[in-house]
């Protein structure tokens, strides 16, 4: 098998309303704008890493330049889900190698609040999956997210995802106590579920 750093795909993927692109230097502003607009920071803080520790613009750009390094090394690649239409940042995939050697990867996701059910995270999700199947040759794409994220495991079973553990009350903070669903889908099951 090729080496995973001499491995070639796509930096953008396009859908009918949305480019979900490599971030690339310069990104930040849209990228800070994004977490301090429509409550997003508060929406998101539990979820996801950059809404608590990025605070400034310049972070922001920082964090950029991380997630292109990250790119670069195959240990993460990070896409910005961009409106075609005016060119904003409404959201986030990101793709974790979970095992190379399988190949297996985690998908995570998030959406804007303010441009919440129109769709468009299960338009970047399923652009997502065709990425990991057909680019990255994925034999398994893996979702893991709390069992108090309705939205968020609501997508993955949409998407076809099949629930394969819940690991119940295996998290607290703050005296509040939740779980992880881990989510799967095969590639015969993309297949089915896409292709047919």
């Amino acid at each position: 098998m090729k080496h995973k750093l001499l491995w070639e795909f796509p930096h953008s993927l396009d859908t009918d309303r949305l480019v979900i692109r490599k971030y690339e230097e310069g990104d930040g502003e849209k990228y800070f704008a994004l977490f301090e607009r429509n409550n997003n920071r508060k929406e998101l803080e539990e979820h996801v890493d950059e809404a608590k520790s990025v605070k400034t613009a310049e972070q922001a750009e920082i964090r950029i330049r991380e997630h292109e390094a990250e790119w670069v090394a195959r240990k993460r690649l990070v896409l910005g889900v961009w409106l075609k239409e005016t060119e904003e940042c409404v959201g986030q995939i990101w793709i974790e190698p979970n095992k190379w050697e399988v190949p297996a990867f985690e998908l995570g996701y998030f959406i804007d609040t303010g441009y919440q059910r129109r769709g468009l995270a299960l338009e970047a999700s399923i652009r997502a999956l065709q990425f990991l199947f057909e680019d990255l040759n994925a034999h398994k794409a893996i979702i893991i997210t709390q069992d108090t994220n309705e939205k968020s495991w609501k997508l993955a079973e949409r998407l076809g995802f099949m629930k394969e553990a819940h690991f119940r009350e295996s998290h607290i903070k703050d005296g509040k106590r939740w779980g992880m669903f881990h989510y799967g889908m095969l590639r015969d099951e993309y297949r089915t579920t896409f292709k047919d």
